[in-house]
């Protein structure tokens, strides 16, 4: 007996209160239960693993889950809410970017499907299946693990708008003294040019030897008498 039809047989059955319709439900209970405890392992062993997971993406990873879930829930008739593409940006930039992001939705009774050649995640149990019994408990432990997470991504964003905020002032500084540097450079430069140009100004501006001084021949000093 499938998990839907057992589910169908304790909410309808003919005799709800006979020891088999009893024994069913029991049965179906604790397999919801046995749902919800491998849902809540793989939710706080792989997804809450915030040594791999950074909080902000489990945090998107598990919004984007509880609004797939409690769409079913609330809206169980509703097949749009029913199925999700593989391929859309609601699953990549949330679940898919998180370590164990997608079996999170395999725990929680999705199924991976193609369809008209496409890939799909499709929740396709009736309401009265375990399947959607264990969907309930997987939206309640979302949004309690959702309250955790915030907070955690909360001071993660902080951090990480602070270490934004470092960069960009370090960057201007060491923008600053770049163009400081270029200014003094500059200053130097033309200081350099100017007493280059004051040097050459100089000299031109110096008088030029005269033709006598050039031309007068070099004096001797007379001789004296030659000794014997």
């Amino acid at each position: 007996m499938t998990e839907a039809k057992a589910g169908h047989t304790a909410a309808v059955g003919p005799n709800q209160g006979s020891p088999t319709a009893l024994a069913m439900q029991q049965i179906n209970h604790q397999m919801v239960q046995e749902g919800r405890r491998k849902f809540s392992s793989h939710l706080e062993d792989s997804v809450l693993d915030y040594l791999h997971n950074n909080p902000i993406n489990i945090e998107a990873c598990l919004a984007t889950c509880n609004k797939l879930f409690g769409n079913v829930i609330n809206n169980p008739d509703e097949e749009k809410y029913r199925k999700v593409k593989v391929a859309s940006n609601t699953l990549k930039n949330t679940v898919m970017v998180v370590k164990g992001g997608e079996d999170l939705l395999l725990h929680a009774g999705w199924v991976p499907r193609v369809m008209e050649m496409e890939k799909y995640w499709v929740f396709d149990a009736a309401p009265d299946s375990v399947r959607f019994g264990v969907l309930k408990e997987a939206l309640h432990l979302t949004e309690r693990a959702l309250h955790t997470v915030h907070e955690k991504a909360e001071k993660k964003r902080k951090e990480h708008e602070e270490k934004l905020h470092h960069d960009s002032a370090e960057k201007e500084r060491i923008r600053l003294a770049i163009e400081e540097d270029k200014a003094e450079r500059r200053q130097r430069a033309e200081q350099a040019a100017a007493a280059a140009k004051a040097a050459a100004a100089a000299a031109a501006a110096a008088p030029a030897p005269t033709a006598a001084t050039r031309s007068s021949p070099t004096r001797r000093s007379p001789a004296g008498p030659k000794r014997r």
